[in-house]
């Protein structure tokens, strides 16, 4: 399994690399933006501090 493989978001089953690539794609620069656009982080919110380490990498 690669690291684009892991799975972030458990609830909604959404992989970093799915992350990183709406993030890449629309230049998303918050944790609510990444979940408008993918869905992570938006049902019980335990991978949101996930999703902003990968923000925080993808946007220095």
């Amino acid at each position: 399994m690669s690291q684009q493989d892991e799975i972030i978001c458990h609830c909604n089953e959404i992989t970093r690399g799915e992350i990183e690539k709406a993030i890449k794609e629309k230049g998303l620069k918050t944790v609510d933006e990444v979940g408008e656009a993918t869905e992570a982080g938006t049902v019980c919110g335990s991978c949101q501090d996930d999703i902003q380490a990968i923000l925080d990498e993808i946007n220095g």
